[in-house]
């Protein structure tokens, strides 16, 4: 799997083949492997930006993916390296701003919310969406590319976020910049108060 990652990343952006048409060369093979495996190797070796067109190109390894197997991928990421010394496009806190940004569900409130998550992780999280509060928005360069053939359609992501908020574990990510820098001071408190 190491290699087809690697293959995969260093073909990315050659050829003037990207997003759908370039990735779906190689999902036949990534089926054989569970997502969540896949995910963190990329998220933890490439820059945030390859990890989000991987991901908004992919949409059949992830689509279908239940509320508790995001909470188990986010899991899979644990132990978070402390988030301010590494470059804003690092993958270390992807699965958390891919469902925030893209999917649109409180992945933030999720990640803080489990009980056998350190606390320490949950205030790198906190420090990490801090650090860079706007990219956390979908703005019209990115909803332009969510047309179902560069990237995923926006269709089959309301279709997601529907089908996680319905749970009831994820709610819906309906913040501006101000009402989610206010969230993340409000989490951020709370969770220095319980420690």
């Amino acid at each position: 799997m190491l290699e087809t990652l690697k293959t995969m990343y260093d073909g990315y952006g050659f050829d003037n083949v990207v997003g759908i048409s370039y990735f779906n060369k190689f999902l036949d093979e990534l089926r054989s492997y569970r997502f969540s495996e896949i995910f963190a190797i990329q998220a933890k070796t490439y820059p945030l930006r390859y990890v989000f067109d991987f991901l908004l190109s992919t949409p059949s390894l992830w689509v279908q993916l239940s509320d508790v197997e995001w909470i188990e991928i986010m899991n899979s990421m644990n132990p978070r390296p402390y988030p301010l010394k590494l470059s804003l496009d690092n993958g270390y806190f992807a699965d958390i701003h891919f469902l925030a940004k893209y999917i649109r569900v409180n992945s933030i409130e999720v990640f803080l919310r489990q009980p056998s998550f350190r606390d320490l992780d949950k205030n790198y999280v906190i420090q990490y969406c801090q650090r860079d509060v706007y990219s956390f928005l979908v703005d019209e360069i990115d909803l332009e590319d969510l047309d179902g053939d560069y990237f995923v359609s926006e269709q089959e992501i309301r279709s997601v976020q529907s089908r996680l908020t319905y749970g009831g574990i994820f709610s819906n990510f309906n913040f501006n910049e101000d009402e989610l820098i206010n969230f993340l001071k409000k989490e951020h408190s709370l969770l220095n108060s319980l420690q």
